[in-house]
């Protein structure tokens, strides 16, 4: 048996299905995971499934199951989720671990696996050495079968998430929400039955397959829809989720796109207002207001690589309260430092219905300065490139190889870095003038150029 390597990230498992990952791949990876576990972990191990719903999904699913059992592992079958449920429901049961059976936000012929680890294993290379391991195919054998019990506490799930906001004031709010016909859907109506303020929401039929391009809330032209919404139901704010509903992207009532590293920053300052000196963590795209933000209001200002694996070693070494991805990923210590996918959206109308702003104004006092998002760039050499860009830019103020390589200068600062999940090189530049802005940017885009 054998599985592709090339399949296995720097965060998970994606790839094409079935050329690049189909059920045999599924088992032996279900299999491997269980010979990672079995270093951290004694006795019988008890690991929660659960996928989203890709045409593909049954089926890697129940290839991932068989390879469980076939390890004599108690599987706990969570049935259609988003991540962030699932994510939680590791932790909440006491679990060894986790495997979600999504590939996010890639279009639909891709599917993968995310992984959740104990969490004295997050400081390992786990994904290389669960690949390692896979590729050895060398398994346990003569092993007593174990069993399966299904579990989807959904209720429990969402009153919990109400329980840790106050929506006393958020009576009078108007919120449209965008499920995108992914995984948001299960769980949006049965949220705006018990929450006080109006909630519409959009997209709630489930449609994972090629007539449907998936819904990025990073992507402001995946907003259409939202924005559109908004204006005609003259709601203050909306919130659309991916598709295994990891990330939020908010929009104003004038829908304008709120970015991820915006509303960190207004979190941010809130949540230091009842936690004193606590640890914020933002990734290095975010914008400087994000760490002027923590900074101002008391918090210790963090700065982590991209990605939820070392967001939340951080998060657990740190003790941190909070931290927010640019990407539209929103980690709370309530729920065991993992990403939540309704947690942000419930957090956000607390603190609206608590200002005397309406989202309009949070986001004009958080985006003070130009940014030219992120930019992606094919590139042959990325080595290379990186060296050239750190050449060129040697008389910086401070540069650092934290994630790619960032450059700062006292009126802009810039961040080159190679994707971990697609393959392309990413820049985000961000000045104290639009000029400047627009002249940095295209002094970088020659220097990327062959």
């Amino acid at each position: 048996m054998h599985v592709n390597p090339e399949i296995f990230k720097g965060y998970d498992v994606r790839g094409f299905f079935p050329e690049e990952i189909d059920a045999q791949g599924a088992y032996i990876i279900a299999r491997a995971f269980v010979e990672y576990i079995r270093g951290k972990k004694k006795g019988q191990l008890k690991v929660l499934v659960g996928s989203d719903a890709r045409p593909s999904s049954p089926e890697l699913k129940k290839a991932i199951i068989d390879g469980l059992l076939d390890d004599g592992v108690l599987v706990i079958d969570q049935g259609l989720t988003t991540t962030p449920f699932h994510y939680y429901l590791v932790r909440d049961k006491q679990c060894d671990g986790g495997l979600m059976v999504t590939a996010s936000h890639n279009p639909y012929r891709y599917n993968g696996i995310k992984f959740t680890m104990p969490p004295e294993a997050e400081k390992d290379e786990a994904i290389a050495i669960i690949r390692e391991i896979a590729r050895r195919g060398i398994f346990q054998k003569n092993v007593e079968r174990g069993r399966v019990v299904e579990e989807m506490p959904t209720r429990q799930y969402i009153e919990k998430l109400v329980s840790l906001v106050d929506l006393s004031k958020a009576r009078a709010l108007k919120v449209v929400c965008d499920a995108g016909g992914g995984m948001a859907s299960l769980f949006l109506d049965k949220i705006a039955r018990v929450v006080p303020f109006s909630m519409a929401v959009i997209n709630s039929d489930l449609f994972f397959d090629a007539n449907h391009a998936p819904l990025n809330p990073v992507k402001e032209e995946c907003l259409a829809s939202l924005k559109n919404k908004v204006i005609e139901t003259r709601a203050d704010c909306g919130v659309a989720f991916d598709p295994d509903g990891d990330r939020s992207g908010f929009v104003t009532g004038n829908a304008r796109y709120l970015r991820g590293d915006y509303v960190g920053a207004f979190f941010a300052r809130e949540i230091l207002k009842q936690n004193p000196g606590a640890a914020v963590i933002y990734d290095i795209r975010a914008s400087s207001i994000f760490r002027e933000t923590i900074q101002s209001s008391g918090g210790r200002a963090l700065e982590s690589r991209v990605g939820h694996r070392f967001i939340k070693q951080l998060m657990r070494q740190e003790n941190a309260v909070f931290a927010a991805e640019f990407s539209g990923h929103f980690y709370f210590r309530e729920t065991y430092n993992m990403d939540s996918d309704f947690l942000p959206m419930l957090t956000f109308i607390q603190y609206l219905s608590q200002s005397d702003k309406t989202a309009d104004g949070i986001l004009d006092e958080f985006a003070l300065y130009p940014s030219s998002g992120e930019i992606n760039f094919k590139v042959e050499d990325t080595k290379n490139i990186l060296e050239r860009i750190a050449a060129y830019y040697s008389d910086a103020r401070e540069t650092k190889w934290l994630d790619g390589f960032t450059v700062y200068y006292d009126d802009w600062w810039a961040n080159i870095r190679m994707s971990n999940t697609e393959p392309l090189v990413r820049l985000n530049v961000e000045a104290r003038t639009r000029e400047l802005l627009d002249t940095k940017v295209m002094e970088i885009k020659k220097l990327l150029s062959p």
